[in-house]
C-alpha cells in the first residue's frame, strides 16, 4: 500500500502539469489576434502585413521594449515591437488620461453651476458646500497626487504588454477551453501598485463624498467619472486585473478616443500651479527567481522594460 502511495505521489510531482506542443507556445490566447498564421497576420509578404509574435520561441538580440529576453527564446521580435508600442500607447495616451480629461470636463460642468438661477437662491451652507466639491478636485487633478499611481499602472501595463514574449504563458494562467480566464498576479504587486496609489484613493474618496454632499454640485449636467477603482487595494488590483492583464492589447473605445487630451499648453487651464514629484519607484533587478510557484510579478517586467513608464501630467507644468 505505501508503494502504491509512493509511486503515485512521484507521478503526480514528475507528470508536468501543463503540456503545450512547441508549435503553440507562442499562441497565448490573449494575443490571439497576433499569432502566427491568424488571418490577415503576417503570414503573407507585402507591405501591408500585420507583425506578429514568433511562429516558435525564438532567440533574437536587438528587443528594446522587452530587454529581458535578449538572448532567450521567446515569442517576440524586433518587427512585432511596432505592434507592442502601439497597444502600450493606446493605454498611456487614451484609456488611462481619458479618466483625468472627464473628471476635468466634470469640474467644468460643476463650475457652470454658477451660472443658474438654482446657485443664485441657494443658502449660505449651499454654497458652502459647493465650494468644497470644487476644491476637492485640485487634489484629483494634481499631478503630485496622481502621478505615481498613473506611473505604475504604467508598468503594470508594460509589464503584461512584455508577457506577450513567454512562451511558458500557459503557467502562469488558468484557462477554460481556449480562452484565459486569469493571469497570475504575484501578490506584491497589488502592495505596490496600492502604496503608489493610495494618495490618489483617498482624494478621489474625499471627491466623490463632497459631491454627494452638495445639492448644486450634483445639477452638473456632465456625468460623475467613475473612480470607485481607487477606492482601496482589492478594488484597484481587481480592477487592472480585468482592464489590464485580460487584455494587454485592447484598443480604446470611441468614448476614449474622443476624450483623449491633446496636451499643450492651456488644457490644464484654471488648474492651480504644481511642482511634479519625482518617481521614487526603485528599479527591481528582474530575475527567474522574482516569480514565485508561478506568480508573475508583472510590475518588475513594467519596471525593467523599454516603455516609457514615467506619467508627469498632460504635459507637464508647462500645460497650465
Amino acid at each position: 500500500m505505501a508503494a502504491t502511495t509512493l509511486r503515485s505521489f512521484l507521478c503526480a510531482v514528475l507528470v508536468p502539469v501543463h503540456v503545450v506542443s512547441l508549435d503553440d507556445q507562442c499562441k497565448d490566447p490573449l494575443f490571439r489576434a497576433h499569432w502566427f498564421g491568424q488571418a490577415g497576420s503576417a503570414t503573407n509578404e507585402g507591405a501591408g502585413r500585420v507583425p506578429t509574435v514568433n511562429s516558435i520561441p525564438t532567440a533574437k538580440t536587438k528587443l528594446k521594449l522587452c530587454p529581458h529576453w535578449n538572448e532567450k527564446a521567446s515569442c517576440c521580435s524586433e518587427e512585432f515591437e511596432d505592434v507592442q508600442q502601439r497597444h502600450f500607447n493606446y493605454f498611456r495616451n487614451m484609456i488611462f488620461p481619458s479618466k483625468l480629461v472627464r473628471v476635468i470636463e466634470h469640474r467644468q460642468s460643476v463650475m457652470d453651476v454658477q451660472n443658474t438661477a438654482a446657485y443664485t437662491a441657494a443658502t449660505t451652507t449651499e454654497r458652502e458646500q459647493f465650494g468644497l466639491a470644487l476644491e476637492r478636485f485640485n487634489p484629483v487633478l494634481h499631478p503630485a497626487i496622481h502621478a505615481d499611481c498613473w506611473s505604475a499602472m504604467l508598468a503594470y501595463t508594460a509589464g503584461m504588454n512584455c508577457f506577450a514574449c513567454r512562451p511558458d504563458w500557459f503557467s502562469y494562467v488558468t484557462r477554460e477551453g481556449k480562452d484565459v480566464v486569469r493571469v497570475h498576479i504575484h501578490p506584491s504587486v497589488c502592495v505596490e501598485l496600492w502604496a503608489r496609489c493610495e494618495r490618489f484613493g483617498d482624494a478621489s474618496r474625499a471627491l466623490k463624498q463632497a459631491l454627494l454632499d452638495s445639492p448644486l454640485a450634483k445639477q452638473a449636467k456632465k456625468e460623475v467619472e467613475d473612480l470607485d477603482m481607487f477606492q482601496d487595494q482589492q478594488a484597484l488590483c481587481n480592477w487592472i486585473h480585468d482592464q489590464v492583464a485580460m487584455h494587454p492589447f485592447q484598443q480604446p473605445s470611441e468614448a476614449e478616443r474622443e476624450a483623449a487630451p491633446a496636451a499643450g499648453p492651456g488644457f490644464m487651464a484654471n488648474i492651480q500651479d504644481w511642482e511634479v514629484l519625482p518617481n521614487n519607484a526603485s528599479i527591481r533587478k528582474l530575475s527567474d527567481d522574482l516569480i514565485d510557484n508561478l506568480l508573475l510579478d508583472v510590475m518588475s517586467e513594467g519596471l525593467n522594460s523599454g516603455f516609457n513608464i514615467h506619467w508627469h501630467g498632460f504635459g507637464g507644468k508647462s500645460s497650465h
